[in-house]
């Protein structure tokens, strides 16, 4: 009983004549002229996609760098002329032994304010952190709202040039304060002149940019703080967010500027420029995120494939043409092997006419020379394919044609493995007819207690195989000890007490694999046997 599966299916798949998996000679030709200007196609559109997109993306990469560079250059200007603008008013302020509340403080500050048109608000501020004077537009005098108290006590002890970084004002938006200090001639220190930005304003960071935030291309712009956090962005909502782990904010925080393809916080794909800007100590970000590159190429290679089309389809109907009538000798006679093989049962041969190539028409006579003996012989051979000559079950092949349908048709049912116990001692004590006789008795018992020829079978020397269909556990048992029992009781020709192991196994239950279940049977007919035999072991 102990076989390889690879034994039980030897000759099964190999039939003659399946052609599941094989190609016709009509498909091979037109194949390989379809496949050559595919493939030729193919390579030429992928080579182009390739330098193509190399060549986008440097180009891309170069113009976000020189955008980033334009904009970090003018915010750059425009911070210079901010210090410059108060350095010079510090020095106006300076030749006031006091800073006091005058028609000239207010003056001095109105013109600061109307000077370049930067700023939210401007104001002067003693030492001891009270503001002299402020001025916002047409209001003057009044308490300037936007200036927080620890930025203005940072600023003061800094008696430096001070630039706060940006933060949220009272009105939501996001600013900064500049400051420079006053300093009397003599050297005392006054205290500061200086103004509240509004990073949103026009006239301010918006103003780099144009009316467009993202162009046409998809690209756009962002700032970021000394902290790597955002100042300026597209989508507001996401201003001060903290982006420091971006590749391309990580090198301008360290003052570097540069171009490359990364990914951002998000997880996107984008072509970068990037610029450090030097009075700020901030990094310009311009980038283009890579999906429209791609969508723009496949857009080009679409038109490209519109064009190459029609050409194509001809050649397609020529290679077809010629296919068919290079292999049609070859398919004709194909055709009449199957049908041969198809009606081995039929008297008339199957008509097939001569052809004009050489090859096919020797193949031709050949072939037909041979079916006629094929006929004769294929009659002799189906009685014996299938069944046993000696017990009249069904054979090794038959069993295993059988369990494979019932592994395909994903249905319960119960395999029993049985061993007529000592049959060797029957041939050696009464010769090898008794024990023939032996086995078509048992092979008797076994059909007529499972009721149904189909399913039983000899699977070779005194073993068989009985097949249940929706049986499980306790049904195959109780099957597998009636046919046990059956034998026992059985009185066959020569009066010799005959005796059954049984082994089972059920499917679904233990396997859906047909060789895992006919291992577990026949270890389970192993355990019978141990076991002192005359037992069914499920």
């Amino acid at each position: 009983m102990r076989t390889k599966a690879g034994d039980r299916k030897k000759g099964h798949d190999d039939g003659l004549f399946k052609t599941k998996g094989r190609v016709s000679l009509r498909a091979l030709f037109s194949g390989l002229v379809i496949l050559t200007f595919v493939m030729t196609l193919v390579i030429t559109l992928f080579a182009s996609y390739r330098s193509e997109q190399q060549l986008l993306e440097e180009r891309t990469l170069e113009a976000n760098f020189r955008e980033s560079e334009r904009v970090g250059h003018g915010m750059n200007l425009l911070f210079v002329s901010i210090s410059k603008s108060l350095t010079a008013f510090a020095g106006e302020f300076a030749e006031m032994a006091v800073l006091r509340v005058s028609s000239e403080t207010q003056d001095e500050l109105r013109l600061l304010y109307d000077s370049g048109g930067y700023f939210a608000e401007v104001f002067v501020a003693g030492t001891d952190g009270k503001l002299t004077a402020t001025y916002e537009g047409g209001r003057q005098g009044g308490k300037a709202m936007d200036i927080d108290p620890a930025l203005m006590s940072e600023a003061l002890g800094a008696k430096l040039q001070f630039q706060s970084p940006p933060y949220r004002d009272v009105h939501g938006g996001m600013a900064v304060m500049v400051t420079e200090p006053i300093f009397a001639e003599e050297g005392a220190y006054l205290g500061i002149v200086g103004g509240v930005l509004h990073l949103e304003a026009p006239n301010l960071l918006g103003g780099l940019f144009g009316e467009n935030q993202i162009d046409a291309s998809g690209s756009y712009c962002y700032i970021v703080d000394a902290e790597g956090r955002l100042v300026y962005h597209p989508d507001q909502d996401r201003t001060g967010e903290d982006v420091s782990g971006n590749p391309a904010v990580a090198h301008l925080l360290q003052g570097h500027s540069g171009q490359e393809k990364l990914i951002n916080t998000e997880g996107k794909r984008y072509l970068v420029g990037y610029a450090y800007v030097p009075a700020t100590r901030w990094g310009i970000v311009v980038q283009t995120p890579t999906s429209l590159i791609t969508a723009q190429q496949l857009e080009q290679m679409r038109g490209t494939l519109l064009v190459v089309l029609g050409p194509f389809l001809i050649l397609a109907a020529s290679a077809l043409f010629l296919a068919r009538r290079l292999a049609a000798p070859f398919v004709s006679l194909a055709d009449f092997v199957v049908r041969a093989a198809d009606r081995p049962q039929d008297e008339a041969m199957p008509s097939v006419r001569r052809h004009w190539n050489r090859e096919a028409d020797l193949l031709n006579r050949a072939v037909m020379r041979t079916v006629r003996e094929m006929k004769r012989q294929n009659r002799d051979l189906n009685d014996f394919a299938l069944k046993d000559p000696l017990t009249g079950l069904l054979n090794r092949r038959a069993l295993d044609e059988i369990l494979e349908k019932m592994e395909g048709d994903n249905r319960p049912f119960a395999l029993l493995l049985i061993d007529i116990d000592r049959f060797k001692s029957v041939n050696d004590r009464h010769g090898h007819s008794a024990g023939d006789a032996v086995l078509r008795g048992v092979a008797r018992t076994l059909e007529e207690t499972v009721g149904n020829r189909e399913l039983c079978g000899r699977y070779g020397g005194e073993e068989f195989m009985v097949l249940l269909p929706g049986y499980n556990l306790p049904e195959t048992y109780e099957m597998a000890e009636r046919l046990r029992l059956a034998v026992a009781a059985h009185e066959n020709e020569l009066r010799i007490p005959v005796t059954l192991s049984i082994g089972g196994a059920v499917s679904p239950l233990q396997s859906t694999r047909i060789d895992d279940l006919f291992e577990l049977a026949d270890r389970a007919l192993y355990r019978a046997k141990e076991s002192g035999r005359d037992r069914v072991v499920v």
